[in-house]
């Protein structure tokens, strides 16, 4: 079978990190596997060596240099080249090869990354594009059921399907989380913005400092939101207290290093972050969004949950976890990751997307 996925980037984000996790383990699978994606970053997701790798520029400036239109002609070409039997598109790469493959008969499958509420309504001529690719793909991939569930019957997506996101064999491979140490580092990870709503963890963590003064938050990621969530810290004088790290290849090493993991998203698809932190046997407390989190986290059994935008709650929480006997707090860990690799392992998610690329092509033959 000849795959194609397209994507915007392979840098700095969930979606782009499960696109190289599938693509590469198809290309294991013997598919003759490619991969298109826009522009190009120094920091990208590891891509297998039997994956065609393709892109329309080699950095950001050089693709903000290309007009429209000749970025559709662009990766028409492309698309060409590769001539796929049925094709993936993930963020803008769907609406892209939608518009950039007019009139090719190849199977189109759009893929859901969020919540499908935020991607039907949606403005402006992104939300119109994307409204129109997804009403017109063969087949349409969401995370969880619940995704699903959202959706009313006047949207006109057809034939959607569930496919998780995999978790990394890397983060499987963590070994068991050291539970005996002092309770001193917490961590989050993920896109500086506003759906990830970093001020309410800054709240909590605001009342934590009062009661556990020496106890630190740690956020690895980048994004537009950097300036006012660098005011937000200061305004709450936690300076030194809550740290912004950057942008990490390596976040796995520090999840070993930490002692809780904290998401608190005003809304999610299912989120890789909140995945690999349970892979590693780390103690997770996340916001119980729409979607997402409840997939995966039982509260109390294997993680914990909190409202959204609830920040006493989430104080509560790590305060409590943080007087947890190491025990306590290893058992849940445990059940954490013995979740991750029953149902969520790189393999048998990749035999999901096998299965599914084989029946949307024998339905279009």
């Amino acid at each position: 079978m000849r795959i194609l996925f397209v994507t915007g980037t392979l840098s700095h984000g969930g979606a782009q990190r499960v696109i190289s996790v599938v693509a590469n383990q198809l290309a294991d699978f013997g598919h003759d596997v490619s991969l298109i994606v826009f522009r190009r970053y120094e920091d990208e997701y590891p891509i297998n060596e039997k994956v065609q790798l393709l892109s329309l520029a080699d950095s950001q400036d050089e693709y903000d240099g290309i007009s429209g239109p000749k970025r559709v002609l662009m990766l028409r070409k492309l698309i060409k080249k590769v001539n796929p039997d049925v094709a993936v598109g993930f963020l803008e790469g769907g609406y892209g090869m939608f518009i950039s493959s007019l009139g090719m008969g190849f199977r189109k499958i759009a893929s859901a990354r969020v919540n499908p509420l935020n991607l039907l309504e949606e403005g402006g001529s992104r939300g119109f594009l994307n409204r129109l690719w997804f009403r017109h793909a063969d087949c349409i991939v969401m995370q969880t059921e619940g995704q699903i569930k959202l959706l009313p019957e006047s949207c006109g997506w057809r034939n959607c399907k569930v496919i998780a996101n995999p978790v990394s064999d890397s983060a499987l491979a963590v070994s068991a989380h050291d539970y005996g140490r002092p309770f001193s580092r917490i961590i989050m990870a993920g896109r500086l913005d506003d759906q990830k709503d970093y001020p309410m963890a800054i709240d909590a963590m605001k009342a934590v400092h009062e009661r556990y003064p020496d106890l630190k938050l740690d956020i690895y990621g980048e994004g537009d939101d950097r300036g006012l969530i660098e005011k937000k810290i200061s305004d709450a004088g936690l300076q030194g207290v809550v740290s912004l790290k950057g942008w990490t290849q390596d976040i796995l090493s520090e999840y070993e290093k930490s002692d809780l993991f904290v998401m608190s998203s005003k809304y999610e698809g299912m989120p890789n972050s909140l995945m690999e932190a349970m892979a590693s046997g780390l103690i997770c407390v996340s916001t119980d969004c729409e979607t997402g989190p409840s997939d995966l986290i039982t509260d109390g059994e294997n993680g914990f949950l909190v409202q959204v935008g609830d920040s006493s709650a989430l104080a509560d929480k790590i305060m409590k976890i943080a007087e947890m006997p190491g025990e306590k707090r290893f058992e849940i860990g445990t059940a954490a990751k013995s979740l991750m690799e029953r149902d969520f392992s790189s393999e048998k998610i990749g035999r999901k997307w096998e299965e599914l690329l084989t029946e949307v092509l024998k339905k279009g033959k």
